[in-house]
């Protein structure tokens, strides 16, 4: 039988975690259909801090399905803004740079994309706005950028290289109950990443875009090399998922 003092404590945070999921969807979707990145940013900062919300509680308590609900319909809705959005490209991480000071995540709208960083900023959602249709996508500024800031927070230091990546995203990750480990393997400009998480994970959700977890490793990777990171393949193995990637070149060649 759980004390009511703890009872209530949970009660209330799974409250306060509805109230951010429900806001932040609420938000997203008014972001989405007003083109406003800043609301689309609010409303994805919502519905993933509804989920840290859970995680956060001691591990005795934790329901890591409650975890997986609300990962899921933030996976759901990028699955679907996606798909109504016809983008054909996969996932791209940009590392920081004038334009993005923390960088961000671009889906172009085809697979053979043409990427043209000078017309990005944090003010950008649809990129339109360009004289080749294969410059066209869409650029989410927070996904994994929180996670990102805790790696930094736990290294006590701005994230310079893969090794950094690795360590202090397996650190973190396994302390929030995310994650058991991350293993990162650099060969010239291919990338082999492994998550084993604690959640339940589907590839096929996390083919163009990938969740929170994934999306914080990738965009640290990013920043560590410089590059442009653009996700080949992404499949379950027994060991955990393995996520393949490559340097890209950095943001100056792409202009």
């Amino acid at each position: 039988m759980v004390p009511y003092n703890l009872g209530w404590e949970m009660e209330l945070k799974y409250i306060v975690s509805a109230a951010l999921g429900v806001s932040g969807g609420l938000i997203a979707l008014k972001g989405f259909l007003d083109a406003n990145q800043s609301y689309i940013n609010l409303g994805i900062a919502g519905l993933f801090l509804s989920a840290v919300v859970l995680i956060l509680k001691s591990s005795k308590y934790v329901k890591k399905d409650a975890v997986d609900v609300m990962l899921n319909s933030y996976k759901g809705f990028l699955k679907n803004l996606l798909s109504n959005l016809k983008l054909e490209g996969k996932a791209l991480y940009i590392p920081p740079y004038e334009n993005l000071p923390k960088g961000g995540v671009f889906v172009p709208l085809y697979e053979e994309f043409d990427l043209d960083p000078a017309r990005l900023d944090e003010n950008t959602f649809f990129l339109t706005d360009v004289p080749s249709e294969r410059s066209m996508g869409i650029l989410i500024t927070s996904l994994g950028a929180d996670l990102l800031e805790k790696y930094e927070e736990h290294l006590e230091a701005p994230i310079t290289s893969v090794p950094e990546v690795e360590s202090s995203a397996g650190s973190v990750l396994k302390a929030l109950g995310l994650a058991k480990r991350v293993y990162i393997e650099e060969n010239d400009e291919n990338i082999r990443v492994i998550v084993s998480p604690e959640i339940s994970c589907s590839p096929e959700e996390c083919e163009k875009v990938q969740c929170p977890i994934c999306a914080s490793i990738l965009l640290g990777l990013a920043k560590a090399t410089d590059n442009i990171i653009g996700v080949e393949s992404l499949e379950k193995k027994d060991y955990g998922i393995e996520i393949k990637a490559k340097k890209l070149g950095g943001v100056r060649e792409w202009m």
